[in-house]
């Protein structure tokens, strides 16, 4: 099972995420420049939302000029099911992230029921990897863009840090500084919730 591991910070502003992005304690464990990757993610359901009603989530998102399928489910506290894979269309990606572990009951959720798009994010992020002493390594994100539903749109800026390996009680207390230092609030909801939050009006 894949599973995803993060820490959700909601920014107040652009300036503000420059300073957190090149503060100088991000720096001495940030491993090279930054990553730019222009994001555009649409998430489906069926037309009773029947993902929704799990919290699933399935989405597909053009990274730069690659397109990734992703379905999430969820775990316990901030950790959640997570499989990816290539695809040029969400319906053909559903037999992959299969191979590759999700939930074997997707299919008979999706049986004689078409996908259709939900709601969407449009953002640029900025990404690069933290590395510690004790050996935990985590991605740190900077977020800034848009998120759309029902003809809707708010705006978005955000920092995730999203555990790679080793202690998750690492990257949290990190996390829990960046918080405490630059006055910010913990984002409970994922993208998508609120993304869906726009479209339900």
């Amino acid at each position: 099972m894949g599973i995803e591991l993060e820490y959700k910070l909601a920014v107040p502003g652009e300036a503000l995420l420059e300073r957190i992005l090149f503060d100088p304690q991000v720096a001495q464990v940030r491993q090279g420049p930054y990553r730019l990757l222009n994001m555009a993610t649409i998430y489906y359901d069926t037309r009773d939302r029947r993902l929704s009603a799990l919290q699933w989530t399935l989405r597909l998102r053009q990274e730069n000029d690659a397109l990734v399928a992703t379905l999430k489910t969820p775990g316990q506290g901030r950790s959640r099911g997570e499989w990816s894979c290539p695809a040029w269309n969400i319906r053909d990606a559903i037999p992959v992230l299969l191979e590759q572990g999700a939930p074997a009951e997707l299919p008979d959720l999706l049986e004689d029921q078409p996908l259709e798009p939900v709601c969407a994010a449009q953002f640029t992020r900025r990404a690069a990897d933290l590395a510690f002493a004790d050996g935990a390594v985590c991605e740190l994100s900077g977020d800034v863009g848009l998120l759309a539903g029902g003809g809707r749109e708010e705006p978005l800026r955000e920092v995730e840090l999203e555990v790679q390996h080793g202690s998750a009680d690492t990257v949290e207390a990190f996390a829990r500084e960046l918080q405490e230092r630059f006055a910010l609030q913990e984002e409970p909801r994922s993208k998508f919730a609120r993304a869906a939050a726009l479209a339900k009006g």
